[in-house]
């Protein structure tokens, strides 16, 4: 039989609550279409700022214990965050984890949940939380949840997990009758297996819930309706999608009050991927398109990424809702693979100009280095939170762009890129509507590139001059629908209309014949 304590309603997190219809862009009013224009800034709570405000205190990322970063760090340094452009921010999971050390660290990531009505009090207290709330809306800026529905969690230490595991201790699912009994995933792809068998290891196993079954499902629901209400959550980032029962997605979808929520499925499939799309959530991350950025700018393959741009986009409902992303806490990060910051640049204008809600993780704007899981998890505050970096000041810029575009042309939103060249080195990206588009042209050639001009099909009409917001250089259309396009250190190229410009907040200055740009971060 199963045991409920039932949901522990909003005074168990705390006496104070924020109503939901309070704040700017609360959870009822943060549908997809909202999150269309969002770009976002993605923490992980324990690596992205202290309370102290160190810059200085050590976190040993390899050995996976808990350093310090709390969400009263992160209101301090959302100027940083919102510096770069960012009207929206994903912080770890908040629920209270498991307590204690095993051979690979503690639960300093949040994904061991232990009880869903406490808050991890290593990040801080229901009002940091909800201080932290109130800090973003102040700024007009969303929340996104981490959120794990698919598993608890209990250390083993490699004892057997089909018999010592102690449900007791979980909440609010406390009997073994909740969970599925123990086994093993041998093949990941295999969907039915990875959904009804255990994610973890014998160390820390990680007991699957019966999400298919109605009771666990209601209990998930209310506490979901319970939390978003009570810290005004604006959308959700849903951890390990692909091991739910996927019929539960969209009733969990529709308990948020169908707030944004994209749901990991980590499979480079285009049909998976547009499946989970097409039929359970609204979004999910863009994996398939991650992977073959990896083989355009690491391998030079650059008909890999434009060939799945055009599959994807027969293949899914709106790949305008996936969210787009080029590094993440699950992946290696692209500088491990490559530190050639040209490619890196690249990689960076791509991710924040394609299709799709961006997602930055954090640290990507410092070049950080780290290759595999935990190494990609560094401290972002030993950085000193640069905001001279390269990579901060293009995601600013590209960001400020971004925004000016949607405020001038609310159609952009749903306009899916598409290309309009693919050369041995170089790639045309189109995006938005004829007349006031946006064209990428990137190189995978890296920074030891010589400087070159080559004469490219563009779609703007002859005669229409298109500025290199990110070079200040302006260039004319020819009679043939072509321009000579300066290529130097394998940079990226972004050109939108002159006549566009004014309220960027870039100048334009026009000085007799030619027009040059400044941006006013410079």
């Amino acid at each position: 039989m199963l045991v409920s304590v039932g949901p522990r309603h909003a005074a168990q997190w705390g006496s104070v609550a924020i109503g939901v219809t309070d704040l700017l862009g609360s959870a009822s009013a943060a549908g997809t279409d909202s999150w269309k224009t969002r770009s976002i800034y993605q923490t992980m709570t324990d690596r992205f700022a202290r309370s102290d405000g160190s810059t200085t205190s050590p976190c040993n990322t390899t050995a996976g214990l808990y350093c310090g970063g709390t969400w009263r760090g992160l209101i301090n340094q959302l100027d940083y965050i919102q510096g770069m452009g960012f009207d929206a921010v994903m912080i770890s999971p908040i629920i209270e984890n498991i307590v204690g050390e095993v051979s690979y660290g503690e639960a300093y990531h949040g994904y061991w949940p232990l009880d869903l009505y406490s808050l991890n009090s290593h990040f801080g207290t229901h009002q940091d939380l909800l201080d932290l709330s109130s800090a973003l809306h102040n700024r007009s800026m969303y929340l996104m949840m981490d959120t794990v529905i698919n598993n608890m969690a209990y250390i083993t230490n490699g004892s057997d997990p089909a018999t010592d595991v102690n449900y007791s201790v979980f909440t609010p699912f406390n009997s073994s009758g909740y969970f599925h009994p123990y086994c093993e995933i041998t093949d990941y792809n295999n969907y039915s297996l990875a959904q009804r068998c255990w994610t973890g290891d014998d160390i820390v196993p990680l007991p699957d819930l019966k999400t298919e079954d109605s009771t666990v499902q209601s209990l998930l629901e209310s506490w979901v309706e319970e939390v978003m209400s009570t810290y005004s959550i604006d959308g959700i980032r849903l951890d390990a999608a692909k091991h739910v029962t996927p019929d539960f997605l969209p009733r969990f979808h529709s308990a948020t009050n169908n707030t944004f929520m994209t749901g990991e499925v980590y499979d480079s499939s285009v049909d998976v991927i547009c499946n989970y799309q097409n039929n359970y959530l609204p979004s999910v991350p863009n994996y398939p398109i991650y992977f073959a950025l990896l083989k355009a700018f690491t391998q030079g393959n650059t008909s890999a990424l434009t060939n799945e741009i055009t599959v994807m986009k027969r293949a899914c409902n709106d790949v305008t809702a996936l969210a787009s992303f080029s590094e993440n806490h699950d992946v290696t990060r692209f500088a491990s693979l490559t530190d050639d910051l040209a490619l890196a640049k690249n990689v960076v204008t791509f991710t924040l100009l394609f299709d799709g809600v961006p997602l930055i993780y954090q640290g990507q704007e410092q070049h950080f280095k780290g290759s595999a899981t935990p190494e990609n998890r560094e401290a972002l505050w030993l950085s000193g939170y640069n905001t001279t970096a390269p990579l901060y000041q293009l995601i600013a810029k590209l960001n400020r762009l971004r925004q000016h575009i949607f405020a001038i042309d609310p159609e952009y939103i749903a306009e899916q890129s598409y290309p309009i060249f693919t050369g041995g080195s170089e790639i045309g990206i189109h995006k938005g509507i004829d007349g006031r588009q946006v064209i990428m042209i990137l190189s995978t050639q890296g920074t030891a590139s010589t400087a070159y001009t080559f004469n490219i099909p563009v779609t703007y009409a002859p005669g229409v001059v298109a500025m290199d917001i990110l070079n200040c250089v302006n260039y004319t259309v020819d009679v043939n629908g072509n321009l000579d396009m300066f290529m130097d250190k394998g940079e990226p190229r972004v050109l939108y209309p002159v006549q566009f410009m004014p309220g960027s907040g870039f100048w334009v200055v026009d000085l007799g014949y030619e027009k040059f740009l400044y941006h006013i971060m410079f």
